[in-house]
């Protein structure tokens, strides 16, 4: 987690505006009795309040897949009823995310250690495997949208987040490979080689120029998924216009948007679900 240290003037009001952190869930975290004596100088923990792993302190462990059921396994990855909010909220809105991670149980295991009821209600994994952790008419934190767009989180209660099993952004280092994040966000854990083209895009985006490519059996499980959700929540079969689609926009054009859009539609500090992701190959 993140620490900041308590500034003259500041309320916990106001840092969890800053951070796009619910009040309660700020207070909750830093077991704070009295919300209205805080001092300067004081350490708070900011909980993540997205599902990427590289927002959790510790990297997913490296396992091998677990093959779950065609088209929807229900029960494998299922979240305790402490890991969302079972609140039903009527959905307009898909959300596909990256895990930035390996494998379906890794995120399953951050999201349910997490004390921030942070996930998504679907993973599908790199052999196509989609796994459901919570009912998809609940809501639970996915975006961490910051400043004003995040005052009631009504992208998260009114979107369905869908994660796909993939480690996102790379780096090129001195031997021809291309790694991912961990340890530390350090870039050290080696992906593929850079004459492997199957498994990467170079293509620039937010300042890396290198993605990790999504294998078919992701593409080909995803799309019947997006259309199942479409017609059970009466969600738009639409995309963000073509010029919007790696855009930022949080507080504009998608704070009104219905359809399928990424996660990089509303945080320009995140990169899912990257230039990588075969937007032509979703049938809608």
């Amino acid at each position: 987690m993140t620490t900041y240290t308590i500034g003259s003037g500041d309320t916990l009001y106001s840092i969890a505006k800053q951070f796009g952190v619910p009040l309660h869930l700020l207070i909750e975290v830093n077991g704070i009795s009295e919300p209205g004596r805080i001092r300067p100088s004081q350490q708070l923990l900011i909980p993540p309040v997205t599902t990427d792993a590289s927002d959790h302190s510790e990297p997913e462990p490296l396992t091998e897949p677990v093959s779950g059921s065609i088209p929807v396994d229900q029960v494998t990855l299922r979240l305790p009823a402490s890991g969302y909010i079972a609140e039903r909220r009527p959905k307009d809105l898909i959300v596909l995310h990256f895990t930035a991670g390996s494998t379906a149980q890794g995120a399953y295991a951050a999201w349910a250690s997490a004390a921030a009821r942070v996930a998504a209600a679907y993973i599908v994994d790199v052999d196509g495997a989609i796994y459901e952790t919570f009912d998809p008419s609940c809501w639970a934190y996915h975006l961490g949208i910051k400043g004003a767009a995040s005052a009631d989180h009504r992208h998260d209660k009114r979107s369905v987040g869908i994660e796909i099993v993939n480690p996102g952004p790379l780096k090129a280092d001195a031997a021809g490979h291309l790694c991912w994040w961990p340890p530390r966000n350090r870039f050290e854990r080696r992906w593929c080689s850079i004459d492997e083209t199957e498994k990467y895009r170079r293509a620039p985006f937010r300042g890396f120029e290198y993605f990790a490519a999504f294998p078919a059996a992701q593409i080909r499980s995803l799309s019947p998924l997006i259309a199942m959700l479409c017609q059970r929540f009466n969600i738009p079969r639409r995309l963000p216009a073509k010029e919007l689609a790696a855009t930022a926009d949080a507080a504009g054009y998608f704070a009104t948007f219905t359809g399928i859009a990424a996660h990089q539609n509303f945080r320009s500090d995140k990169f899912d679900v990257g230039p990588a992701f075969p937007w032509e190959s979703i049938s809608l």
